[in-house]
């Protein structure tokens, strides 16, 4: 008599568990509709970034600022090219000079100032870049100016007699 009360409590006790309700499954999440007051941007802030630290400028033509874009490509492509034009120079001034001179001296040092201006560049591209992510379409966006409240400030610089 025990065996089947053992098994009557097994039998009943699987056939008495609640089955999982629909209060208990978690809803899907929906993404909340696009607000038109606030465009999404084509890239990712972080997907801007890496791309203007591979490329500097890329992140900003991707946006859709074309000219800053092209404003820091040149940028670190000048300041590239101006860190292979004074290797040169050092070389040739350490050919003809010895290693202590002066002259030799200036030419590393004006080398290292152009690397630093070249990192500059570059992380100033990607931080403009991750910046112009989370600023896209501000300018675009409609009722968040202030009305009736301007002033302008200027200077009036005279040229010639």
């Amino acid at each position: 008599m025990k065996r089947h009360s053992v098994a009557l409590l097994l039998v009943l006790g699987f056939n008495l568990t609640p089955a999982g309700s629909s209060a208990q499954e978690p809803e899907p999440t929906v993404p909340p509709p696009a607000d038109p007051a606030f465009p999404q941007p084509p890239i990712s802030a972080g997907g801007a970034l890496l791309r203007s630290l591979v490329v500097p400028g890329w992140g900003q033509s991707e946006l859709g600022a074309h000219g800053r874009g092209a404003f820091y490509f040149f940028a670190e492509t000048f300041s590239l090219f101006m860190i292979a034009r004074t290797q040169i120079r050092l070389d040739q001034a350490r050919r003809s000079l010895p290693e202590d001179a002066s002259f030799v001296k200036s030419r590393k040092q004006q080398r290292e100032d152009w690397i630093a201006l070249a990192v500059f560049w570059a992380l100033f591209s990607a931080a403009d870049a991750w910046v112009s992510v989370q600023l896209f379409g501000f300018e675009e966006r409609e009722g968040l100016r202030p009305e009736g409240v301007s002033f302008i400030v200027g200077w009036r610089i005279p040229f010639g007699p």
